[in-house]
């Protein structure tokens, strides 16, 4: 029998009985607990996420002003085709109607038709043409920019340089053109005897004043402005050019990063450092900023190059094509140096088009009737017109065609869905918790039950649905219940009457506003509540710490028991082994004298 034990089977029974009879002792009871603890945490972990889902939620309900959702607001026309309205929170409720006479367009200049292989009689040498471009500046005043057009010896070839490489290289010096100020030249080692000077710099509307205390010589003058340009103004890089034209000369050169924006130079006080530098400058701007140049093909043969205006309407027109003369004859060449002078188009066929502007004066704004007021405006869609809304004009309308009827509404569906967002997410964690509160028929108890958190969750929630808004009337929308929303102990809240909903939604908005997100609305206050238990020293994340510093400790001490068994088991394994061999020396003294 005792062979048997010991035997290595036996030995094994042995060891192993040992072993899960400890395990069962020391270690089943901590891994139920680690267990319990472990579902507990995941439970935390749960309703915090569903609490953060309802805290935004509730964040959308309690703004308050343009953000608030109340406010939110969905538009309608009655044929999108000639017009549109959009709104933002800002726009009041409102209908207008509108007939839809003229659409604006962008003002446009076309020059000569010129056979496109055909060379140019006018630019016959290589060389750089300057000419100005202006245009009005959206308002009553005008933008203006300087370009340059250079020709190269590879434009050329033994013949000369092609009309239509012409109109190209003039297309192409437009369409890259940047804003850029350069001052006159000054020979850095003069001594710069001017003293304090402040001088203005206007980038597209956002002034800086640039101030300078002193300077040795025109060398640290420059490298002054050129730090304080670019340390205090935004949209400009300001830069030192050295040897240019001659060598030892410095000038200040400041390029305009967007060629949307236009700059300003104006002397403020102190020395007159703008006009020392011959840098002063009114709205001057990028010529990509102001046209787009185009070259097109009217005919096979034919080339022809137009600019159009970057904006419309007669505010943005253009209003001067013009070079100064001598050796800049760019324009010239193309029959476009016009000035003022605003000729109209004439398209000839079979000969030489007239040079001008396709669009008369009285073409360029958008004309429309707006509720039996005639109305001019430089755009299509106009933003000037309702406090907060936006109209865009589609297309001329005929005499035949009903007037267009554009209103803007309270957004009852999107807000209605935030409240129903609202009620869903409330369920599903009043739900969540009272599942995980209460006794199965099995005796298992909730995970929840007896929890500290949970049922003041829930008793919140309670609250929440049943009570009445403090500072609101007793005759206006003081409870969900008012709204058309009751609560159930058992599920939780429920659209109880979705017309009497609707019908507040839409005429008594500003008192469910209230209901919601005054200081003691229901979304207000719960949304301050359901905070307390969030974030790293919320309720819920201080007690799943605890759990989780729980779990930790009895994780450490079933590794610690774990090993001990182990060690025991190890030990008495070892133990029987001897044994085993002692046993085995015996059979082997007994069968040695049996044999004798």
């Amino acid at each position: 029998m005792m062979a048997d034990y010991l035997s290595t089977s036996g030995i094994n029974s042995l060891v192993n009985s040992y072993y899960n009879n400890e395990i069962n002792k020391k270690i089943s009871p901590l891994s139920t607990k680690k267990d319990k603890y472990q579902s507990i945490s995941s439970a935390y972990s749960t309703l915090s996420t569903s609490l953060s889902a309802l805290q935004s939620i509730l964040s959308d309900l309690k703004a308050t002003g343009s953000s608030s959702i109340f406010a939110g607001k969905t538009t309608s026309s009655s044929n999108s085709a000639f017009a549109t309205i959009t709104a933002s929170n800002s726009a009041a409720i409102s209908a207008y109607n509108i007939r839809v006479n003229q659409l604006a367009k962008s003002d446009m200049v076309l020059g000569l038709d010129l056979t496109s292989d055909g060379y140019s009689s006018v630019i016959t040498t290589t060389g750089t043409h300057s000419f100005k471009i202006k245009s009005g500046d959206g308002e009553s005043g005008e933008f203006y920019a300087d370009v340059d057009v250079t020709f190269d010896s590879d434009d050329f070839d033994e013949t000369g340089i092609t009309n239509k490489t012409v109109m190209e290289k003039i297309r192409d010096a437009v369409n890259s053109d940047k804003a850029v100020v350069t001052s006159s030249a000054k020979t850095g080692t003069t001594a710069y005897a001017g003293g304090a000077a402040s001088f203005t710099v206007n980038i597209n509307g956002t002034e800086t004043t640039i101030t300078i205390d002193s300077a040795t010589d025109y060398n640290d003058l420059m490298d002054q402005l050129v730090t304080k340009i670019n340390e205090e103004v935004d949209g400009v890089t300001a830069e030192k050019i050295v040897d240019s034209p001659s060598a030892g000369d410095v000038k200040l050169k400041l390029s305009i990063d967007d060629s949307s924006d236009y700059i300003s130079i104006s002397n403020e006080s102190g020395f007159d450092l703008v006009n020392d530098l011959d840098i002063e400058v009114t709205k001057q701007k990028a010529a990509s900023g102001i046209v787009v140049a185009s070259v097109f093909s009217p005919l096979s043969s034919t080339s022809q190059l137009s600019f159009t205006a970057k904006n419309s309407g007669y505010n943005n027109r253009i209003t001067d094509l013009y070079e100064s003369g001598g050796s800049n004859i760019a324009l010239s060449s193309i029959g476009l140096n016009l000035g003022t002078t605003r000729s109209s188009y004439v398209q000839t066929e079979g000969g030489e088009d007239t040079p001008g502007f396709v669009y008369a004066l009285s073409d360029l704004n958008s004309k429309f009737n707006f509720n039996g007021v005639d109305i001019e405006r430089d755009s299509n869609e106009v933003s000037d017109l309702v406090t907060g809304a936006t109209i865009s004009l589609k297309s001329v309308m005929e005499v035949t065609d009903a007037t267009v009827s554009v209103s803007i509404t309270n957004n009852v569906s999107s807000i209605k869905s935030k409240i129903e967002s609202f009620i869903t997410k409330f369920n599903e964690i009043y739900s969540y918790i009272r599942t995980k509160s209460t006794t199965d028929d099995l005796g298992n108890r909730g995970i929840f039950l007896g929890d500290t958190n949970a049922s003041s969750i829930l008793s919140m929630f309670s609250n929440s649905a049943y009570g009445v808004v403090a500072g609101i009337n007793s005759d206006e929308i003081n409870t969900l219940s008012k709204l058309g929303i009751t609560f159930n102990t058992s599920s939780g809240l429920t659209i109880s009457d979705s017309a009497k909903l609707e019908q507040n939604l839409n005429e008594k908005i500003d008192e469910v506003e209230t209901l919601f997100n005054s200081t003691n609305g229901i979304a207000a206050t719960l949304y301050d509540k359901v905070s307390s238990y969030l974030g790293t020293s919320g309720y819920l994340t201080k007690a799943k710490n605890s759990v989780d510093d729980s779990i930790e400790e009895l994780s450490d001490s079933i590794t610690s028991k774990q090993e001990k068994i182990e060690k025991s088991a190890e030990s008495l394994r070892q133990r029987y082994i001897e044994m085993q061999m002692q046993l085995n020396s015996l059979y082997e003294i007994y069968n040695s004298i049996s044999s004798m």
